[in-house]
């Protein structure tokens, strides 16, 4: 038996190591594909752009569940790279509502919005990141005016706090302006990070969603004035 207790010990530590080898080669492959997911969304240096506004940008691929309809307010203009912007820091948005649905195991999430970047808003390609509480949402948007369209990446950061999420900011930059003209959507390459001011993005009903009002017009995000 004790010639037995060596080869015992040397099979569990293969046994061992083979099954830590397999789960570091799952977390490879994990990360790969959100790696993926996010370049087909937005370029590393439009992520980079957002991170110097401040936005807080998470890329592990270990994301909470956040499905569900919230509702930003108030939204408030935290930065701006747009030269002569006329949206000055601290001017209040419209609410932002969003719709978050069909979260998967690979990173896929659906995102419907109301006055993230027009009243209506759904993402081409969308992507969830994050570990613990904490996330990021990945959106690519397309925003058309008459005749002209461009390219947007709508981020949106926070915490999911039970129904509610906590911390929340958005990012959004124009990525792609080759058929937007000139003067009808902000400049290629520069963007605006908002804020929900109070700390707090409730959840919201379906119906208050899906009904029209009177300031889910405009383009982009909705400039009400200077926040009280």
């Amino acid at each position: 038996m004790k010639n037995l207790l060596p080869i015992l010990f040397a099979m569990l530590f293969i046994a061992a190591s083979c099954s830590k080898k397999k789960e570091l080669v799952e977390e490879i492959n994990k990360q790969e594909i959100l790696s993926q997911k996010i370049k087909d969304i937005i370029p590393e240096q439009y992520i980079d752009s957002l991170k110097k506004l401040g936005l807080t940008i998470n890329s592990d691929f270990n994301p909470p569940n956040i499905e569900g309809t919230y509702i930003a307010t108030p939204l408030i203009m935290k930065a701006t790279s747009v030269p002569n912007d006329n949206v000055r820091i601290g001017g209040k948005f419209a609410d932002g509502k969003f719709q978050l649905s069909a979260q998967t195991s690979d990173f896929d999430i659906k995102l419907l919005g109301r006055n993230l970047l027009h009243d209506r808003d759904t993402s081409i390609v969308t992507a969830i990141a994050g570990s613990g509480n904490n996330f990021t949402v990945y959106g690519k948007v397309r925003s058309t005016s008459g005749t002209k369209s461009a390219i947007f990446a709508i981020i949106m950061s926070g915490v999911k706090d039970g129904n509610t999420i906590r911390d929340f900011k958005m990012g959004l930059i124009n990525i792609d302006n080759s058929k937007g003209g000139t003067g009808t959507f902000i400049a290629q390459g520069t963007g605006r990070i908002a804020v929900d001011s109070d700390g707090i993005t409730s959840s919201l009903s379906q119906e208050l969603f899906t009904a029209a009002a009177k300031d889910n017009i405009g383009f982009g995000l909705k400039y009400l004035g200077t926040a009280p």
